[in-house]
């Protein structure tokens, strides 16, 4: 019975805890420099999020944008693009353009074009 108990007080795989959890866990990941776990980590963080919060929610933009990070380690320059322009044009127009979330996304692309020398 107690084991029961603490169940029902558990939250499920997908609670916002869960998410939170595996975001930290793709961030650990990145840390070591397993980015191909990583990359895993945050593609499934990313669908739940989408899912239950909404392609415009900012944990699932947060999802996206560490998504941009891994394609960066790896050094998959347009992957990491791609995901930072999308990022952007939905921030752009959920938080407008001089929002600090925005802005640094924009840092991100100028930084990718940089590495890939578009710049």
């Amino acid at each position: 019975r107690e084991l029961r108990a603490v169940q029902r007080r558990m939250p499920g795989p997908d609670s916002d805890v869960a998410m939170y959890t595996a975001q930290t866990l793709g961030a650990l990941l990145v840390y070591q420099n397993k980015n191909t776990e990583a990359e895993v980590v945050y593609r499934e963080v990313l669908s739940k999020s989408c899912e239950l919060l909404g392609a415009e929610h900012s944990d699932t933009l947060s999802a996206l944008a560490s998504l941009g990070a891994v394609f960066t380690a790896q050094g998959k320059f347009d992957d990491a693009l791609a995901t930072y322009q999308d990022v952007r044009a939905i921030q752009q127009r959920v938080l407008g353009t001089e929002h600090v979330n925005t802005m640094i996304t924009a840092m991100n692309i100028a930084s990718t074009l940089g590495r890939q020398s578009k710049f």
